[in-house]
Order: C-alpha cells, then structure tokens, then sequence
C-alpha cells in the first residue's frame, strides 16, 4: 500500500543511541530474546504451534519502550511549527486514574480506546506524545486508607495525627501507583513514561498555588457562607460528582454510618403550624421533620386565593417560642403540589436558601458537622435520625401531627461513605467561573469544541448554562492545602473578610500590609494562620493539561512545542465535572482551548446493566482478564480488599454467580479488541466478560493463518519483490482508467501510487488487469478495508474499525483468499492460474506485511510477533511495526471486482447449502454444474471454477447454459434470478429414505402449525396474550410455515430423481 513521505523512525544524529537502549532491553529478558530476531539480517524463525498469547507478549513492551518508540518525534527532531502543519501532531493526555487501587475493566476500555488512536497517529508519521499520571484523588483515597488502618490497626487518622497520617497515605500511593503502572504495561498503554505526572508532585502543586492565587486576585475566587454538600462520615464538603441520588418509591429501612439500627426512609410527615393572627391550622408536608427545629418562615404563592389572607400574617415555631413570618414566593411554591404551603430551611436546604436570600431569613443552623441537633431544647445532642422520630412523637403530643405515608423520594449519599448527605451552611472558598464557562458554551456553539457524539452538546448546555459556585474546599488531610491565610492581630481578625491568598507566606503577609494598610507595629503583630483544609481534587486535575506539560512556566519545552492538545477522551458522566473544568480554567488562564476535540465513551456496566461496584462483585481487573483466574482467586481478591464484613460476603455470592468458572485466559490483545468491539454511540455497555474474552479466537485464527501464510503458502525459502510497483491505474468503482497526474488515488505529495504488489508494471490507457482475478479481488478488500479503517478511526468509530479488520481477515483472508491458494501452491488449479503462483506468493505477503499493519493499533503484541517473522528487508522496513507506515489506499479497490467475486462466492454458499441438507461432508466430493444465463458471467465462471471446486469441496464442475437440459439425479439450487446450481447426488444418498424423512417432518410441522393457528384464533387471544407474546407467535408461524415450504419443494426434487 502507499507510503508517507517521511522514512522510517530513526534518531537525530546526536541524539541518544536508541538502538543500542534496544539491544540492552533484549539483554534484561529471556523473553524479549525469544521474542524478536536477533538482528534484521537474522533468519525468519519458525512461529510457535498456536498462539501463547502471554508469551508472545513477554518481552515486547521493554523492546519498545527502551528504543524510545512511546517519546514523541520531536525528541530525536526537529519538529517546528511548519513541520507540524505538514506532518501533523497528536497530544492527549491520559485521564489520570485514581490511586486508590488497580484499574478496572472501565479503565481498559478507556486506555484502548486511547491506544488504538495514539499507535495509528504514530503510524502516520506525526509527532505523537500520550502522557501518563495518576491523580491524587483526595477524599477516595483519604476513605481507603482510613478503612485499612481501621481494618488492621483499630485505629484513626486522629490517634496518629495529620503528618503521620499522610505519610500512609504517601505509602499507599507508592503501592498503588506502581500495580497501576503495571497494569498499563501489560495491557500495551504506548505511553511516554519520561513525563509521568502525579497530581501532587512538585510541579503540579506549583501550579495548584498559582491557578489559586491568581484566580483568588482576580474575584473568581472567593470566600463565602453557603450550603454545601455535608458528609457527617466523613467530616467534610464533597462535589457534587461524589453524592450518588438513591431511589426509593416507599418506606425502607437503610443502613446509615453511625447508627445500630436501620433508619427509615421513603416517608413524608404532614404536620401543622399555627397561625399566630388567626389561630387556624395550615397543613405543610416534609420528608426530614427534624428540620422543623430550623424553619425561619413558611412560604405561600402569591396568587394563591386560598391564602390570601394570610399576607403578612405568621406561624407559630412548634418548638421555639417565637413567631415565623409568611412569606409569598413564586418560585418556590407550586400552588397546584400539595397544600401550597411550604416550610422554609434556608440554613438546610438549596431551594430554601434561595428563597431564604431573596426574603431576608435568617439563616437557623439546627444541626452540627457531627450531625447533632444543636438548636436549644429537649431535642439538643440527639444524633438527626434518632431526632427525627423524636420530632414526630411530640407532635404528635402537642396535636399537630396529621400523619406519615409512602412517598417516593431521591436521596442523596456519599459515595464513599454511603452516609446520607447533609446540606449544610457553612463558610468555603468558592470559584465563579461563569464568564469562562460562557466563552466554553460559545466555543462550543460555534463548533470550535467539537463533541462526539454530538449528542453530548445538550448536556454541556445544561451544565454550564445552569453554572454554580463551585465549593472547592475540603475538610480532609490529604490533597494540596489550600494558599490562604488568615489575619489576625492579637487574635483579632484583620476584617470581616480577613483572609489573603499567597504563593508562599511572605507574600501573603506582603499582600495582608498592603490590603489592610497596617502600620509597622500592626505588621510586626500581624499572624497568618494557613487554612487547615484542602482543594478539591477537581481543583487540581481540571488545571490538565497544561499543567502536565509544565504550566505555569508557559516557556517549558514541553509546553511550547505540545500545548494545545488534540484530544481529550473520557467517560461521558465526568463531562462536566472534569472536562468542562479544563476547559474553563485554560480559557482562564491562557484564552485558548486546551484541546479541539473530546471523544465521551460509553460506561462500562455489567452484561445485567448494573453499575460495577467491589462490593457487588462485578469489578473486573482486566489483568485477570489477560492472565485468566479461578473463581477461588477471585475470591482471595475480595477477602484481602478493604470492604466491610456484610460487604464481602455480598460480594462472594455475587462472584460466584457472575464467574462461576472463573475468567479464561485470553491476553491483552484480545482484551483490549473485544472491548473496542462494544464501543458503540450508546451511554452505556452492557459488558459480557465472555464475549470479549471470545476475541481470544480471532487472534488465535490471525496468528495461525500467518503462520500457515509464511510456512505453508509461502516457505521459508520466500523472497518479496525488492522494487515498489504501482497498482493498476483504477478509480475506487472501476470505472474508465485515468491518466496518472488525474488519478484521485495518487498521492498529492508524492504523485506515486506504490504498492509491494504482484510484479506488474504500470498500464497504458484501456489495458487490462495483468493479474489474476483472485489476486485482484483480495488487493480490492484490502484496499476497501484500509478506506474503511481509516475512516472509522478518523471518526472515531471504533467498534467498525473492528468490524472491519475482523471482517478482512475472518472471511476474505482466511475463508476465502488462503482457501483459494491452496489449489494454486498444490498445482492442482487450472493451468491459465496455476501458471500465476508467484503473483499469488506476492499477494499473499502484501496481503499479511499490509494486514498486520492495519490490525497493529488494536494487536500490539502478536501484529508486533508476527510482523518480525514476516520475509524481506527487515531493515528497510524498520525496526518495529509501531513505527512502520500506516496502509493508505493503493488504488486497489474495484467495485466491480467485489460484485463478481460475491456473485462467485454466493455460488459456492449455494453448494455448501445443498451438500448440507443432504448430509454430505467434506469427504463426498459430487459433480456440479453451474448453469448460467448470461453469456459474461458463463465465461467468468469457465475462468474462476478453480475456487468454486476448492471453496464448495464439490468435485468436477462444469458451466453450461440456463437452456440446457438438466441430467436425472441432480438437485438445483436457485442462487440468484440468473444462475442455477445443479449437484449430481442419485448415487450419494439414499433416495426413498431421504424422501421418508421428509413425509415424517412434514406431518411434524403441519401438526405444529395447526396447534400455534387455533391458539391465535380463539376469541379471547388478542385481548388476554401479552403483545409482545402476540408477536413472538407470530413470528413463529412465520418460521414454521417457511420451513414447510422448504420441506415440500425439497421432497419434489427428491420425487422427481425417482422418475
């Protein structure tokens, strides 16, 4: 196929030796020795029986990684901005997993995905750089290793302290970190390790401060008092993204840390306030009576006529002594939802803080952060659920209570703790980042950002036209400590705002003199106090990924040459949380997009649709997936983890039902091509572990057909052609020849359309095809194929590009192109295509040296295994397939070639179908005629009954005309309007008992028919049979029905051989 202009990957001169870092990671491991050649000019050694897949993935990724294959062009280049418009680059950043522990089978597909696009950019000859990192993600891991040092030690973060405390956590980040490291080796990730990131390490933390302290000076940062998400578990604000909404459609009993006993949720409470004025009774519903303790008012519509008396007017506390206004609000009360009166919690509820603001309220905390009633009264200590019956029993006492009933109802719980979430006021640094997410909503509108699948826009709509304060502060120890101070003179603060950002703290005092004007005295007492919390860890990975290529320092090498990215790919759900961040603070701090495009995959489910989860059992490590386990390891796994007791004995049983057999053994390339197999536009997969597992087959049949393709077909003594030869001048649908500077297909930058082809020189205008229909039509799929893949890639389209390569090398490589070979290296084909052996020699070997290049993005390691073994010039291809050039159209394609091979191939199916129904196996080789009403395809069939014999297992065949008379004994089979099968099988089957056969299974299917027909008729049938049942029967009539027609033209022709 075609080649790009740029040659093979070498180094800079001056550059490091990377063939010698090669030879040393050969040295380092047996495998790697056996894996590869020794040198290019080393014999082809022989392929193991059968693909190993472990073994042939031994060694490879060291090879690769120490010749520096994973580092960017730019590295051993020159690489300027003229040769990236020219030759192109390609930067993404992985999204950096979390090192609370190992991958899963969710990260699998991400990395996959990532991959695939990062090898066939490289192959493209661009300037390619994947960049690695893991992320320190705060609050996960801080839960992690609380429940482990509670699990081992029976001890807290508080009995050993903070600094104690994040020096484990430093640990577990060691661990983790290395087996995550890990897992991306194993599963091929082509990433360039030299520029490995940590979200923590020293250089991102540098710019966490700086992103900090400029947004701070700026007014995008600020702190105020507002609600925010409270977990009383585990003593801190979470986003948003870490509070998981349960359903619940009635009263449940439910597990909340803390508690002995289960609490119940899936109730609402109506109850009565008393209006001070009148002394009538208002009934007001509520799911969380304890809040009662802070009502600051009750809130009616202003329209509402049923009230309109009230204006004005107030309710009497039913546990406070003091009176609430009646508010009127539009936009909280609904007057057509309930009794149109509404209680109002400014201090506990987002809708009520709103209408708390807009009315003035004061804003009653009646809770504390250890989820304590903290109001004065009987009710004060009580932890809120306990206070919440307690509520409901006084009143009742005190005649206010109407009653409690079923309600369905969301719920919000953390994520990590699964403790009920609390909102909850309190001060936080928050960030306003409308303006920049305005600018991100117009970008992309404008399709400046573009977003695949384009569906994904409606969502970015939604969340940055709808765009919040972001509480960016975190109660926790672990995680960048947030840049701010504040003043205080003799324990005084400097203001009602007495807090200063810095980058260290003598600029932070240098910002407090100035901002409070403190004369020298005051400046000599002045103290600044550190904020004892952390950032999100949104905070920091949203600074990605400019902050991984050396941000702030905008002069970095890294950051000059590979900032803005190309893509960002993720899972769809963190579109918002991280994506949206990215993009907000590089419009923030640099006025630019950090990438052009972001590619959303689907989640990752298991093959019920259910979330995956450890304590469910269905997490799936996809090293245990490559490597293969039993069912008893799995369990080890779950035993040895940090779930809870009733946790794992939930997980066990799931196990055992999800993997009763454990995993099998399938490798990384087939992992990692059965889950692009699933990607599809849908947000969601519903993943069968066996089903990618099944991919194992695919690359088991690539492996050997190579194999049999270089040992059988080729031998080992084979040479390809040393020249590049040009493909047959032909447009894409095999239209008229055009002349070599108006060909379409000719490369614009070379004006060649080379090909390692079949020895065949250029043609003249009008000549025809010099090479054997066969070859042709195999060089056409190939051709087709590397459209296709293409294409698909470009777009993103990974589940096709599957499709497609599987598609070329199943069934038109090795069901058909090798079969065909196989008269043709046996001598046994007709003379006029025997004569052509070598011209198939060299098609084959296109066919696998092209084929293996196409496949490699999804195959790493056995495309790599293989491609080694190929013949030739090793050299001169170079020195390993990671770097050779990707297929590009060679000008094979021909429409017209497929339609006359498919015509071909739909008449060998109709043989096989017919040998089939009479039970004849591969050994019974019977006469057959193909009868043929058009002349053309008469002498095609004359030219081409080589591969009809070889491909239908069918002995001597002969073509004749529609017209001519069909000898007793044969059976026909229609293959289309124009050409007839006929196979001689008088003398292969027993007639009569065939014919019995049939009367017997004719009487089955009448009887079957006749039973499913009085069913549907019944009177009672449309209105008691479920449609979907309805349409099941129906559809089974259909079946039964067709088969009966089936039966009874297959016993004439079998009547009529009797005659």
């Amino acid at each position: 196929m075609s080649k790009r202009t740029s040659k093979p990957w070498t180094p800079a001169p001056g550059k490091k030796d990377v063939i010698k870092l090669a030879k040393e990671a050969q040295e380092k491991t047996k495998a790697a020795r056996e894996a590869m050649a020794a040198s290019p000019d080393a014999p082809v050694q022989k392929a193991a029986d059968g693909l190993n897949p472990i073994a042939v993935e031994a060694g490879w990724y060291d090879w690769w990684e120490a010749s520096g294959f994973f580092r960017p062009r730019s590295d051993f280049e020159e690489w300027n901005a003229e040769r990236v418009k020219k030759d192109g680059q390609f930067v993404i950043c992985l999204p950096p997993p979390n090192v609370t522990g190992s991958l899963h089978i969710g990260h699998a597909l991400t990395n996959a995905v990532q991959d695939s696009l990062v090898r066939w950019h490289r192959m493209k000859g661009e300037n390619v750089l994947w960049v690695p990192g893991t992320d320190h993600a705060g609050i996960a891991t801080q839960v992690v290793v609380e429940k482990k040092l509670k699990k081992e030690q029976n001890i807290t973060r508080h009995d050993i302290g903070r600094e104690a405390f994040v020096e484990k956590v430093w640990e577990w980040k060691k661990e983790y970190a290395s087996t995550i490291r890990s897992q991306l080796v194993q599963t091929a990730s082509s990433l360039d390790w030299t520029r490995e990131f940590f979200t923590m390490d020293e250089p991102r933390a540098v710019a966490v401060t700086e992103a900090f302290c400029t947004m701070h000076e700026r007014g995008i940062i600020e702190r105020a008092t507002r609600l925010v998400n409270w977990c009383v578990a585990l003593q801190s604000a979470i986003s948003d993204l870490e509070v998981v909404h349960m359903e619940f459609t009635g009263e449940t009993k439910i597990f909340v840390p803390g508690y002995e006993k289960k609490v119940a949720v899936g109730l609402i409470y109506d109850f009565y306030y008393v209006v001070k004025e009148t002394g009538e009774k208002l009934q007001i519903a509520t799911t969380r009576p304890e809040t009662i303790l802070g009502d600051t008012a009750i809130a009616i519509h202003p329209k509402d006529p049923r009230y309109s008396h009230l204006h004005g007017k107030h309710v009497l506390c039913p546990f406070r002594d003091e009176a609430i206004p009646i508010v009127l609000d539009d936009k909280l009360v609904n007057m057509e939802f309930g009794t149109g009166v509404v209680k109002v919690t400014p201090a506990h509820d987002p809708n009520d803080f709103e209408c708390g603001k807009r009315h003035n309220l004061v804003e009653m905390a009646m809770l504390d952060k250890k989820g304590l009633i903290s109001v004065e009264g009987p009710f004060k200590g009580m932890q809120r659920f306990i206070a919440r019956v307690e509520v409901v029993k006084a009143l009742k006492e005190k005649g206010l209570f109407v009653e409690q009933k079923n309600h369905a109802m969301k719920i919000g719980t953390c994520q990590r703790t699964n403790d009920i979430i609390e909102p909850f006021l309190m001060p936080q640094w928050f960030a306003n980042c409308s303006d920049a997410a305005a600018r991100a909503l117009k970008l992309e509108k404008e399709n400046v950002l573009k977003l695949h699948p384009k569906r994904y826009g409606k969502t970015w709509d939604h969340w940055l036209g709808e765009i919040k304060p972001w509480c960016i502060s975190r109660q926790l120890w672990w995680g960048h400590r947030i840049p701010a101070y504040e003043c205080t003179i003799d324990g005084v603060p400097c203001g009602a705002d007495a807090w200063v950002s810095g980058r260290n703290e003598e600029e932070a005092k240098n910002k407090a003199i100035a901002r409070f004007k403190l004369s020298a005295e005051q400046a000599a007492k002045l103290k600044l106090s550190q904020d004892e919390d952390v950032l999100d860890t949104w905070f920091s990975s949203g600074l990605l990924p400019h902050s991984a290529l050396g941000w702030p320092n905008t002069e970095h090498p890294d950051f000059k040459q590979f900032f803005p990215t190309q893509l960002l790919e993720t899972g769809h759900d963190i579109l918002f949380f991280w994506v949206a961040r990215m993009v907000m603070t590089s419009l923030l701090f640099l006025d630019k997009l950090p990438f052009d495009n972001v590619y959303l995959h689907a989640m990752v489910r298991d093959k019920e649709g259910k979330k995956m989860s450890k304590s469910k059992g269905n997490v799936i490590d996809p090293i245990d997936v490559r490597n293969g386990i039993t069912l008893k390891q799995l369990h080890a796994k779950i035993k040895s983890g940090n779930l809870d007791e009733a946790e794992v004995e939930r997980a066990l049983q799931l196990q055992s039902k999800y993997f009763p057999d454990g995993i099998k053994e399938c490798g990384s390339d087939a992992l990692r091509i059965g889950l692009l197999a699933n990607t599809s536009g849908s947000t969601d997969v519903n993943l069968d572990i066996s089903k990618v597992t099944a991919y194992r087959a695919f690359c088991n049949k690539l492996y050997n057909a190579v194999k049999y393709g270089l040992e059988h077909s080729l031998g080992l003594d084979y040479e390809p052609p040393t020249e590049e030869l040009v493909a047959p001048l032909l447009s894409p649908e095999g239209s008229p020849f055009f002349a070599w500077d108006k060909n379409p297909l000719v490369d614009e930058v070379t004006k060649t359309l080379k090909s390692k082809a079949t020895g065949h020189t250029q043609l003249a205008k009008g000549e025809k095809v010099g090479i054997p229909f066969v070859c042709h039509w195999i060089l056409s799929r190939l051709d087709r194929a590397v459209i296709d893949i293409n294409k698909h890639f470009a777009n993103y389209e990974f589940s096709d590009v599957v499709r497609v390569v599987c598609s070329f090398w199943y069934d038109d490589f090795c069901d058909n192109f090798l079969e065909m070979m196989k008269p043709v290296m046996k001598g046994t084909a007709e003379a006029h295509i025997g004569k052509h052996v070598d011209v198939f020699k060299h098609t084959l070997f296109i066919c696998l040296e092209t084929g293996l290049r196409l496949i490699h993005p999804l195959l790493p390691f056995t495309s790599e295994e293989l491609w080694q073994r190929l013949p030739g010039d090793r050299e001169g291809r170079g020195p390993s397939i990671m770097v050779a050039d990707y297929p590009l159209p060679s000008g094979w394609a021909n429409s017209g070639v497929d339609q006359k091979m498919s015509m071909l191939l739909d008449t060998v199916h109709g043989v096989r179908a017919m040998k089939a129904s009479y039970q004849l196996n591969d050994k019974v080789m019977p006469e057959v005629s193909v009868a043929c009403k058009n002349q053309d395809e008469a002498e095609f069939f004359n030219s081409e009954k080589t591969f009809i014999k070889s491909l239908g297992k069918i002995g001597e065949t002969t073509i004749v005309k529609a017209s001519d008379p069909v000898p007793a004994g044969y059976a026909a089979q229609v293959v289309n309007s124009s050409i007839t099968c006929y196979m001689n099988i008088k003398d292969l089957i027993d007639v009569k008992a065939e014919i019995a056969k049939i009367e017997k299974k004719q009487k089955t299917l009448e009887k079957v028919i006749a039973t499913l027909e009085t069913k549907m008729a019944a009177p009672t049938y449309a209105a008691k049979v479920p449609e979907k049942v309805r349409s099941e029967n129906a559809l089974k009539l259909k079946n039964y029905k067709d088969e009966l027609a089936d039966n009874l033209s297959q016993g004439e022709k079998l009547q009529a051989m009797q005659k």
